[in-house]
């Protein structure tokens, strides 16, 4: 590597370690290697799991990761309350909910879908928060009416913060720069190095951190390929780059974004979000009786067919390690 490069690299960590964050919880979570898993599917790589299931707040996984930067901006910002949007069974709105409870922030969530009869699921926890839910009909309805609550709160003279789907933004996807960071020292410590990362990626802003990480940090030769459980791929790419550039910008580095540099595999949506396919019902199956671990229905679900059907397939080759990022959102079991 040319010195150049090297003290360019040195500064983009520099900055990256200054930008605010909270300590929620625990995120030094384990990665644990898969062996009767791999047994279980001929010519498989090395696979490893990371175990963001073991997060707090209720399996808060991914949420949790980027909520630590996004609180702290709000906290900065002096806000009294938070608005933030998903469907009825949204991890990342009850997370949201919870941490803003602990944190003595109010919430209001904007929540599209058919609303449970009775609680339960993630609904359940916002319930017994007694957080406030405006539904909405479609997804389409919900940024509209988040404005609209945000306008109502401040007329009302209360500071309000919007957080944007997923917590995926140029603040929120930090998270998962500070998250590579930790995988880098883990695979470090474990002597190996990791070819791939397999991830669920809707809103973006998981993989856009681990992309922004992977310049940070110079791991060029790290594929991260992304599932798409719900929305075209494009679509999230076009998400990922409105992350990615003010991100780069903000550690010193070129904010360019080649969507073509991005792997995010649509193939295994199936009938739409939260709808099992039969690939996703074998890996859920298949990851519970060799490994003992449980996934979820909407996204670590679809990544895990993806990963079964890419060794399948022959993509990697049997000396590869291949990680599996278990995102959490367990309560969706429970809907």
């Amino acid at each position: 590597m040319k010195s150049g490069v090297l003290k360019k690299s040195h500064l983009s960590i520099e900055r990256f370690e200054k930008i605010p964050r909270l300590n929620l919880t625990c995120l030094s979570t384990p990665v644990e290697e898969c062996e009767r898993l791999r047994k279980a599917i001929p010519g498989s790589p090395h696979i490893y799991i990371k175990r963001d299931d073991h997060i707090g707040y209720l399996c808060g996984g991914n949420k949790i990761r980027k909520l630590e930067y996004v609180m702290s901006d709000v906290l900065a910002a002096e806000a009294t309350t938070v608005v933030t949007i998903g469907c009825f069974q949204s991890n990342h709105a009850r997370a949201t909910a919870m941490v803003a409870k602990r944190l003595g922030l109010d919430c209001v969530l904007v929540l599209n879908g058919e609303k449970p009869a009775d609680p339960r699921g993630n609904y359940l926890v916002n319930y017994l928060l007694q957080t406030e839910v405006v539904p909405v009909a479609t997804r389409d309805d919900r940024v509209p009416m988040m404005n609209e609550v945000v306008h109502d709160l401040e007329r009302e003279g209360k500071r309000a913060y919007k957080i944007s789907l997923g917590a995926s933004d140029e603040i929120g996807a930090f998270g998962f720069v500070k998250a590579l960071e930790g995988l880098n020292n883990q695979q470090q410590k474990m002597g190996i190095q990791f070819d791939a990362i397999f991830i669920g990626s809707s809103s973006g802003g998981t993989q856009a951190g681990l992309e922004v990480g992977k310049k940070i940090f110079d791991l060029s030769r790290l594929r991260i390929i992304g599932i798409s459980p719900d929305d075209p791929a494009d679509e999230i790419k076009k998400t990922m780059s409105s992350i990615t550039s003010p991100m780069l910008s903000r550690v010193g580095l070129e904010p360019s974004f080649d969507p073509e540099d991005v792997v995010v595999d649509e193939s295994y949506i199936g009938d739409g979000y939260g709808r099992r396919t039969s690939l996703s019902k074998e890996a859920a199956e298949l990851f519970l009786e060799t490994e003992g671990i449980l996934l979820d229905p909407v996204y670590t679900s679809k990544a895990a067919a993806a990963l079964i059907d890419y060794c399948r397939n022959g993509t990697f080759r049997p000396e590869d390690h291949v990680l599996f990022w278990h995102t959490g959102g367990l309560i969706n079991l429970f809907e």
